[in-house]
């Protein structure tokens, strides 16, 4: 009877420990996920920085850029017309802990043949789902500074992407090709996100980088002190049954 007792109490303290393990590894695992993304983040700013040091360029300058290089974080001034009653709300917008649509146009700027994708800013939305947001886009020629962003443009959705192709429309996400098909108009490659403060057209509000590479350091402090605490704990835990066996 002993004998039993005795292997199913070796038997738990093994389940026990190899538990323990998987939690510490997995904690540990996290810790170094958070600093490898603190390390994407940081080299993300500096990236940004580096391109906004040349300071706000014009339409021609911006084309002029090697094709190579990814012009996200590139302050343009835009000059040109919107194409009216083609535009996007972007779903599941939060701003100042409001939910609202984000504006997506289509500018096309002075001299060129494609148009671009412009992130106008947020847009309050209605009490009603079923209801849009009024939305009134600038008739005339408007002029806006912007900061492109290339690649990387879809968000996280939960549906999927509308094959509606009558304008205005919610979207989930955010896909050139779709968008190009759905306005049957030629997309440039990238888009930009207006700067500046809100108006009654929108209110921008992008950040190209929303958590700070601190931030994802100090989730790493903190997933690394849960794995030494588990570890601490599971040692006074195994030494105290030790005792109480003795």
């Amino acid at each position: 009877m002993q004998l039993v007792l005795w292997h199913k109490q070796k038997l738990s303290s093994l389940i026990t420990l190899c538990m323990v393990v998987v939690v510490v590894l997995v904690c540990v695992r996290l810790g170094f996920w958070q600093l490898e993304r603190g390390e994407q983040k940081q080299q993300q700013l500096t990236a940004i920085a580096k391109q906004q040091n040349r300071g706000v360029m014009s339409w021609s300058q911006l084309l002029n850029l090697p094709d190579s290089w990814n012009k996200t974080g590139v302050l343009v001034e835009l000059k040109g017309r919107f194409v009216q009653s083609q535009y996007w709300l972007l779903d599941n917008q939060v701003y100042n802990g409001q939910v609202g649509y984000d504006l997506l146009a289509l500018l096309k700027p002075d001299s060129e043949e494609k148009v671009i994708l412009v992130n106008l800013g947020w847009v309050k939305a209605p009490i009603s789902r079923d209801t849009l947001p009024k939305v009134t886009l600038p008739t005339g020629v408007f002029i806006l500074k912007a900061q492109i962003k290339e690649n990387n443009l879809s968000s996280f959705t939960l549906e999927d992407k509308t094959t509606n192709t009558d304008l205005p429309t919610r979207i989930q996400s955010i896909d050139l090709n779709m968008l190009s098909t759905q306005s049957q108009q030629s997309l440039i490659n990238f888009m930009a996100y207006r700067q500046g403060t809100g108006d009654e057209i929108a209110t921008p509000h992008y950040e190209a980088v929303v958590m700070s590479p601190q931030k994802h350091n100090a989730y790493a402090v903190q997933w690394f002190l849960i794995a030494v605490a588990c570890a601490v704990v599971a040692i006074f835990a195994s030494k105290k049954r030790t005792l109480n066996e003795k």
